[in-house]
């Protein structure tokens, strides 16, 4: 029914374990997710169409579907080739006590703990493309946080489940890259340690403004007994030793410098990019330290990498705006993820088949709302079809009809 979805049934066709009426639901799940304008839900998804009920759309949700490895083959694709690997948290409202995982839990646009779900999301920046891509996290790629009991009962804290929802991933994200980018929570040893003794990805991230590091000693040895001297004082980031920094970057905004030091709290010696912002009269306003394990990666690198996170803010925020991300009406754990990685996926495919494909030169800005108008009009346009079959044939040849696809469209 969807012309633009070509690309993806023939990824989807490669997955050895789907089953046939998988493949079709899939083609068909994805293509409701970017039409329908409403709440998109079971009930919605079969008033749309005559393909599936409610309730087949209950049960196909229930089954298990290896999102990483069409993802990963869709990106493979369609990506530049040269990705970071990020990791974050986002909160998703859910009301009721019944769903398994409901809690408080902290939001960001609200700004303090609201009762709801959180999932954890695993995204590839494709630094080419300067765009983020949704990720596998684990079997489901969008992994939920369990509740306070779950966790008390596995004897598991928050960090533990976090990691572990990395290294499930593990084998096909270093494929990708060998850099993964969390924002300033995850700065913590148990976190860092886990992921460093389990897999090949170095840990890019943002320490406080008062974290207690100190600078590494590269005097000479000194003779005699004991051993040798290891660091040279305690950073004061607000006065800062100039000789143990090398200047990276600079520019009207923001000076980028470079030292290797060692992090107390961490128990590892890690490479840092100190940025200081300017103000206008060129007087230091700010700072921030980011922070890598990995001691090659140079200052000006981790910057732009950890600063290249942000992408997959834009990702959540299509998906809770366009594609449903908070409009699941399940409250079993298969259905909730299934339906978190099927609306990450839609957006997936809209920037890949509306936006990457198209050459340079006619590349326009993004537009979620354009994409979704376009798929409503074209569902709409085939209901007509279908009712009218006399007419069918000359109506789909009509090279009219693309116009009324567009219909609505802010962008041309």
């Amino acid at each position: 029914m969807f012309d633009k979805l070509t690309s993806i049934k023939t990824i989807i066709t490669q997955v050895e374990e789907l089953t046939k009426s998988q493949y079709d639901f899939l083609g068909y799940i994805l293509g409701m997710f970017l039409s329908i304008k409403t709440r998109i839900n079971f009930l919605q998804c079969a008033r749309h169409s005559d393909a599936y009920t409610e309730k087949s759309c209950r049960l196909q949700f229930e089954r298990y579907v290896d999102f990483v490895a069409i993802n990963s083959a869709y990106i493979q694709q369609k990506g530049s080739g040269r990705y970071v690997i990020a990791y974050d948290l986002s909160y998703v409202r859910k009301s009721g006590k019944s769903t398994a995982g409901t809690g408080k839990y902290w939001s960001g646009a609200a700004q303090k703990a609201l009762w709801g779900l959180e999932v954890g999301l695993l995204s590839v920046i494709d630094i080419g493309n300067h765009t983020a891509f949704h990720r596998r996290a684990a079997p489901l790629d969008a992994i939920q946080t369990p509740g306070r009991q779950e966790r008390q009962s596995k004897g598991i804290d928050l960090v533990d489940h976090y990691a572990q929802s990395i290294l499930y991933a593990k084998e096909t994200l270093e494929k990708l890259s060998g850099y993964l980018a969390v924002d300033a929570y995850f700065a913590k040893k148990d976190f860092i340690d886990r992921i460093q003794s389990q897999s090949r990805l170095a840990v890019i991230t943002r320490l406080r403004c008062d974290a207690n590091c100190n600078y590494l000693y590269r005097g000479p040895v000194r003779k005699g007994r004991g051993a040798p001297k290891k660091y040279d004082g305690k950073i004061d980031w607000k006065k800062p030793d100039s000789k143990h920094f090398k200047l990276s970057y600079q520019d009207e905004t923001v000076m980028i410098y470079d030292a290797q030091v060692y992090c107390v709290f961490l128990k590892r010696n890690i490479r840092i990019a100190f940025c200081q912002f300017l103000a206008d009269d060129f007087r230091v306003s700010s700072y921030k330290i980011y922070a890598c394990t990995d001691l090659a990666l140079p200052a000006l690198l981790i910057q732009q990498y950890y600063k290249a996170r942000f992408q997959q803010e834009f990702l959540i925020r299509d998906a809770k705006q366009f594609t449903g991300l908070q409009d699941c009406q399940a409250r079993s754990v298969n259905k909730l993820e299934y339906h978190w990685n099927v609306a990450l996926t839609a957006i997936n495919i809209a920037k890949f088949e509306h936006w990457l494909d198209n050459p340079d030169q006619q590349q326009q800005p993004f537009s979620m709302a354009d994409i979704k108008t376009r798929y409503h009009n074209q569902l709409l346009m085939e209901r007509f079809f279908q009712i009218f079959p006399d007419v069918a044939e000359l109506a789909k040849n009509n090279p009219k009809i693309k116009e009324l696809y567009a219909f609505g469209a802010i962008a041309a």
